[in-house]
């Protein structure tokens, strides 16, 4: 299994990933559309707040750090986001709608996340339920 990391200043890991702070969900907590974190070395305040998010969600798994069989964070980088190439729990989906779709695993202090989604944006801030951030909050795209 090929693994790029992605974000490594952005949404890292000190031992234990960013603290996820809240869940964004949409069609009455049916849809998965971002997260909100702070960094490890963040201070617990509206300042810090980060967020990620997800552009057409096809499939995701929430596991907590006990259980997941095959956590990506190693101490050889400070990433905590990872784009999984050649995923076999992607290969397990019918690919008529997941050509563009790639395999992410974001690890969080004590949940890790898989996430089979067409993009994943960064910005700053709390991201607003309705996936509109104020000025947009400088979300930019994943490098490819």
């Amino acid at each position: 299994m090929k693994t790029t990391t992605l974000l490594e200043e952005e949404f890292h890991h000190d031992g234990k990933g960013p603290g996820l702070e809240r869940v964004i969900w949409s069609h009455g907590g049916v849809i998965l559309k971002g997260f909100e974190y702070l960094n490890p070395e963040d201070e617990d305040n509206e300042d810090n707040i980060k967020h990620l998010k997800l552009i057409g969600v096809e499939a995701f798994s929430m596991t907590t750090e006990e259980v997941h069989g095959n956590v990506l964070m190693t101490e050889d980088s400070a990433a905590a986001l990872f784009k999984i190439d050649d995923s076999d729990w992607l290969k397990q989906f019918k690919p008529e709608h997941l050509g563009s779709c790639s395999h992410y695993q974001l690890v969080f202090h004590s949940e890790i996340y898989d996430v089979i989604c067409h993009e994943i944006k960064m910005g700053e801030g709390r991201l607003l339920s309705d996936m509109q951030t104020v000025e947009d909050n400088n979300a930019r795209p994943l490098p490819k």
